[in-house]
């Protein structure tokens, strides 16, 4: 059984229970206080058990579910499929508020969980991809040129505004010859190229060339920018504050937290909805939960 802090006065006020009545029932559930009330012809209170499981604004005054104390131990008897189901209720505002009970590190590890698309929209509102190339090593650059979703004919195209000294070095890499070429003639060497030939020149280019690549590729189509690995686009919030963290996660809709959540343990699930809106979850657990309810003294 539930023991929620129930508004008796609601009780007197509208079902004409007398407050010496009141006083004996204590100790008894409000389905048990009813029965008795309908057995001694009180005929609001044999009504009120016909309806309580579909009538959601009688379910909020009497469970008092203003009280965030009340709707926290309703919560606590939800598994954790059943508080999945409430979270799409919840707001963006009050999903981050829940993620803020972890360190930084984990609430890191939780980013990688999101879709590419929702984690990419996390850090390109956080940040501006100059910005975040300029973070970002050279082992996570690599791993984006070689992706084998990276058109070569984009990065022929992304070469024609890659410094012509970045070309040159890149040459002198792979010759370990001094190169004075223009970026005209080194674009055409690299475009005759087999693949993997190509992609051995791409690997040697300097790190401030490959920057540039990636940067004038993502300028040609932004949603390369999910090629990235999750790992890499998390990368520069390792060193942020764990505010400046969360801040960057409102940019989210609701669904697509999801992921992050279900990683998350039923007493966190528990305390995270327990800010839902009082008449969003009292209308949610006449729909939804009649077994619940039951355990807090309403049952037919």
């Amino acid at each position: 059984m539930i023991s929620l802090d129930i508004d008796f006065s609601y009780l007197q006020r509208c079902f004409n229970i007398g407050y010496q009545a009141l006083e004996k029932y204590r100790n008894k559930s409000i389905t048990e206080i009813m029965e008795i009330e309908a057995e001694q012809g009180n005929y609001k209170a044999a009504e009120y058990l016909m309806k309580i499981l579909s009538d959601p604004d009688e379910l909020l005054k009497l469970f008092n579910l203003v009280e965030p104390k009340n709707r926290y131990l309703i919560l606590q008897h939800m598994n954790k499929e059943d508080l999945m189901n409430i979270m799409p209720f919840m707001q963006p505002e009050q999903l981050v508020l829940g993620i803020s009970v972890f360190n930084p590190d984990m609430i890191i590890n939780l980013m990688m969980l999101l879709k590419p698309e929702s984690l990419a929209k996390v850090v390109l509102n956080t940040m501006s991809p100059e910005k975040f190339l300029s973070k970002l090593p050279e082992e996570f650059m690599n791993e984006f040129l070689m992706s084998d979703k990276l058109d070569k004919n984009i990065l022929l195209k992304s070469m024609e505004n890659v410094d012509e000294i970045q070309l040159q070095k890149m040459m002198e890499n792979i010759s370990g010859q001094p190169c004075y070429d223009s970026s005209d003639k080194i674009i055409s060497q690299l475009s005759s190229m087999d693949d993997d030939n190509f992609k051995s020149a791409i690997l040697s280019f300097e790190p401030e060339g490959k920057r540039q690549l990636i940067y004038n590729s993502l300028r040609q189509k932004p949603e390369l920018f999910q090629l990235f690995s999750p790992e890499a686009m998390v990368f520069p919030f390792r060193t942020m504050q764990k505010d400046d963290i969360l801040k960057s996660l409102l940019v989210l809709e609701t669904n697509e937290f999801m992921p992050m959540l279900q990683q998350m343990p039923q007493d966190i699930l528990s305390l995270v909805a327990t800010q839902i809106d009082p008449e969003t979850f009292s209308k949610i657990l006449c729909r939804d939960f009649a077994d619940v309810i039951a355990q807090c003294g309403i049952s037919m």
